[in-house]
């Protein structure tokens, strides 16, 4: 029996012993060992929050500070795409070299050092090269908070409301920086207060799973993976070309990408495009990433109930009719409504996706194929935002929604092709997904 075959197999058993615990009806009581590295998730998420709204909230001061068009200022999103997807390659090795918790060290201390020097107040182009620091050590971040959340019980509700601590997180950028602004602070400060979450970051990943075994190891099978680097090899290479690691990967690059492009972009375009005053539309944009924590709690639960593929097509068709909406009614009140809107109507598509992806891939695959795909997915947050820039740069930026209108029509077109676990053997057990296990080390 050849390698390749006995890693379909193993694969196929993984799905076949999980399918004979979904059964088990889960409660509240069996979260309690993992209590610690959920809240230290969630903080991290949070994190991922603050960065992702972050550049957004400061385009109009970063603009002025170096005095350079949108095109330029788009360039820090391209350098932050870079590290995202440099991490994104990567985090599959460095989970094997350094273990989970061992690549969420390095991602945090990436960013906690890039945080610090950026507040320094470098010129233009060294902050555009420290920004690849920052999108590799938030990468590695979301990836790990993702793929821990994802191998716990009730990992869909803990999924729903890991995402919408990033919601919350990124709320708190544009409330931030408008603070900050008032007191007349510059742009700096706001990484300053970023550096500061970033060391807190990294005292409760420290503290949070610390004596966890997130790299347990529960059969022999897998026993002979962590001393057989063929066979870890192999088995990455069948999570990276499984439909679900390359389709999942693919949707989320873009949902991603038209999420932070409304936040990044949105202030820009309600203050130049609708008029509007920059404090007020500051909270609009606070209002945006509270949509979506929101959402993701109250959608996310319908999308549990009534299945993940229905629901998330009708909120994308209905996000697209929003988008259409903010593109051809020049309100600024009614604008303001329509970001908002979208905020909630696109808060459960991440988590969703996430939730999914761990029913149908085998449990083995969890690691490299959810990393991968949330690590990609980070990389959207960069990429779009960039290419939404240089097109605002050409047409203005009342051009942004078309923008969106087009990726959210590519989301729904993806969406349509992504796996569904009802096309699997069997469902995945939402008990020891990853084979990580909350155990106390003794």
């Amino acid at each position: 029996m050849d390698e390749h075959t006995r890693i379909l197999q193993s694969s196929e058993n993984d799905v076949e012993d999980n399918a004979i615990t979904t059964n088990k009806q889960e409660s509240w009581s069996d979260l309690k060992p993992y209590i610690r590295p959920l809240l230290a998730s969630n903080f991290i998420s949070v994190v991922c929050g603050i960065n992702d709204a972050s550049i957004g909230a400061i385009i109009p001061r970063l603009k002025d500070y170096y005095g350079i068009p949108n095109e330029t200022v788009s360039l820090l999103f391209l350098c932050n795409s870079f590290g995202y997807f440099l991490a994104a390659m990567v985090n599959g090795y460095l989970v094997h070299k350094l273990g989970q918790q061992g690549s969420m060290y390095f991602g945090a201390i990436n960013l906690l050092i890039a945080y610090a020097l950026i507040a320094s107040g470098f010129p233009f182009g060294i902050m555009a090269v420290l920004m690849v620091l920052q999108g590799s050590g938030v990468a590695l971040l979301d990836a790990g908070m993702n793929v821990y959340t994802s191998s716990v019980p009730k990992a869909t509700l803990m999924l729903n409301i890991l995402h919408a601590m990033y919601g919350v997180g990124a709320m708190i950028s544009p409330l931030m920086n408008a603070t900050l602004s008032k007191l007349g602070f510059s742009w700096q400060g706001l990484y300053v207060f970023m550096s500061l979450f970033s060391l807190i970051n990294l005292v409760l990943i420290t503290v949070g799973f610390r004596n966890i075994k997130m790299d347990y190891i529960d059969d022999e099978e897998d026993e002979e993976e962590r001393h057989n680097p063929d066979r870890h090899k192999q088995i990455m290479r069948a999570a990276m070309r499984h439909p679900m690691t390359v389709l999942g990967a693919m949707y989320i690059l873009v949902y991603v990408g038209t999420e932070v492009t409304v936040g990044g972009w949105g202030l820009t375009f309600l203050q130049q495009g609708r008029h509007g005053d920059f404090i007020a539309m500051s909270n609009v944009i606070a209002g945006y990433w509270a949509g979506l924590a929101i959402g993701r709690i109250i959608l996310g639960y319908l999308c549990d109930r009534f299945g993940e593929k229905r629901m998330i097509s009708i909120f994308t068709f209905m996000t697209i009719a929003v988008l259409i909406v903010l593109w051809t009614v020049a309100d600024v009140v009614i604008d303001s409504i329509a970001i908002i809107s979208i905020g909630f109507l696109l808060g459960p598509m991440f988590p969703s996706t996430v939730s999914l992806a761990s029913k149908v891939l085998p449990r083995n695959m969890h690691a490299t194929s959810i990393g991968f795909i949330a690590g990609t997915g980070a990389g959207g947050a960069a990429l779009f935002p960039f290419i939404t820039g240089q097109v605002a740069g050409k047409f203005g930026i009342l051009s942004m929604p078309i923008v969106c209108l087009a990726m959210s029509v590519t989301m729904q077109i993806l969406w349509t092709f992504v796996p569904s676990k009802k096309s699997e053997k069997a469902p995945a057990s939402l008990d020891n997904r990853c084979g990580y296990q909350a155990l106390e080390s003794n």
